[in-house]
């Protein structure tokens, strides 16, 4: 898939669907994860675990973008953000369609936008670092 920004400039990007999927798996293994977790320990104690846990799945949009940005190094920040931003939308949909069948309240819109931000920014994080990686290897 090809990709030119507003106001043309004459900059294309190649998507690598591959590379998207790729990355977007681990973030969404790890992701999953993170849930599953929290969800664990919020029922076995009472105690809510969701910050730290956040920032584990937020660790998963990091690798995810990294996968992503390593398979396509010519424009990882994309690719990072792209992988991310794919797995949270996958687990946005899903939470939904769960909490829904369970009769249960639906995330706040402004709370999935900031969110989805959130994934994005790191899946960009993620591609930076592989970046980083390949610049000091070289």
């Amino acid at each position: 898939m090809t990709w030119a920004g507003e106001g043309d400039t004459g900059h294309v990007v190649n998507v690598d669907r591959r590379a998207v999927l790729a990355g977007a798996q681990l973030a969404l293994l790890v992701a999953a994860a993170a849930i599953v977790v929290a969800q664990t320990i919020t029922s076995l104690t009472d105690r809510d675990a969701n910050l730290l846990l956040y920032l584990v799945l937020l660790g998963g949009m990091v690798a995810g973008g990294r996968v992503a940005a390593l398979r396509r190094p010519e424009t990882p920040l994309t690719h990072g953000a792209l992988a991310a931003l794919s797995a949270y939308v996958v687990l946005i949909v899903v939470i939904t369609v769960i909490r829904l069948a369970l009769d249960r309240e639906v995330a706040d819109p402004v709370s999935l936008v900031f969110n989805g931000l959130m994934a994005a920014s790191a899946g960009i994080f993620g591609g930076y670092l592989a970046v980083r990686r390949s610049e000091r290897t070289t």
